[in-house]
C-alpha cells in the first residue's frame, strides 16, 4: 500500500492533471494532513477514511457500468473500503471491481496509472452496522471491460447492474462531469 506521502503526491498529481477539480480535493487534503498510517483506511475511523472505486466502461467506450447499491439504494460504480492486505490503491479498486462484478482478471484493463477522479462524500448513519455518519474519501480509477456480458454481481453488495449509455448520463448530477472526463480520456488514448 502507498504511504501517506505517496498518496499526497498522487493527489497533487491529480490536481495538476485536473486543475478544475482542485476545490473538490480540499476535503481529502485536510484528511490526509490530519491522519497517518492505518487511520487512513480504518473503516472504524469515523472522522473519515479512504475508499476506492472503479469506473468501468464497455469495450467501445459508450457506456458505464453501474450497480444498485444494496444498503444505499443508489446506482453507483463498484467500489468500497481499502483492505490492509491491498498492495496499492489501484489494487484495492480492482479487488472491489472483481468482488462486486464477478469479472475475471483479464476482463478489466486499467486505462491510466493515475487517479482518475476523487470524491469526498457523506455516508449516512448505518444502525445495522453500528456506524455513525462519516465521510468516504473515494479515490477512483478508470477501467475498460473487454467482456461486458460476463457480469455476475455480488448479491451481498448490490441488487442489480446495468450498462448505461454515456448520452443518458451526460446531464446526471452525479455522473455528468465524470462522463465528460471519461470521453476526454478515451479520446486522448485513441489519438
Amino acid at each position: 500500500m502507498e504511504t501517506k506521502e505517496e498518496i499526497v503526491k498522487l493527489v497533487g498529481d491529480y490536481v495538476r492533471r485536473f486543475p478544475d477539480d482542485e476545490a473538490e480535493t480540499q476535503s481529502i487534503s485536510v484528511f490526509l494532513n490530519n491522519h497517518t498510517g492505518a487511520h487512513l483506511i480504518n473503516r472504524k475511523n469515523f472522522t473519515g477514511h479512504l475508499t476506492t472505486s472503479a469506473f468501468i466502461i464497455n469495450e467501445d467506450a459508450t457506456a458505464l457500468l453501474l450497480l444498485k447499491h444494496k444498503s444505499l439504494n443508489r446506482w453507483l460504480q463498484p467500489g468500497g473500503h481499502v483492505d490492509d492486505t491491498d498492495t496499492s490503491l489501484v489494487a484495492s479498486a480492482l479487488r472491489e471491481a472483481y468482488e462486486e462484478t464477478g469479472f475475471a482478471a483479464n476482463d478489466l484493463q486499467l486505462l491510466s496509472n493515475s487517479i482518475f477522479d476523487i470524491d469526498s462524500h457523506h455516508i449516512p448513519e448505518n444502525t445495522k452496522k453500528q456506524e455513525p455518519a462519516h465521510v468516504h474519501h473515494d479515490i477512483r480509477f478508470l477501467f475498460r471491460c473487454s467482456n461486458s456480458q460476463s457480469i455476475d454481481i455480488s448479491l451481498e453488495e448490490s441488487t442489480d447492474s446495468k450498462w448505461i449509455a454515456f448520452s443518458a448520463l451526460e446531464t446526471d448530477k452525479d455522473f455528468g462531469k465524470v462522463i465528460k472526463k471519461i470521453q476526454a480520456e478515451v479520446q486522448s488514448i485513441n489519438s
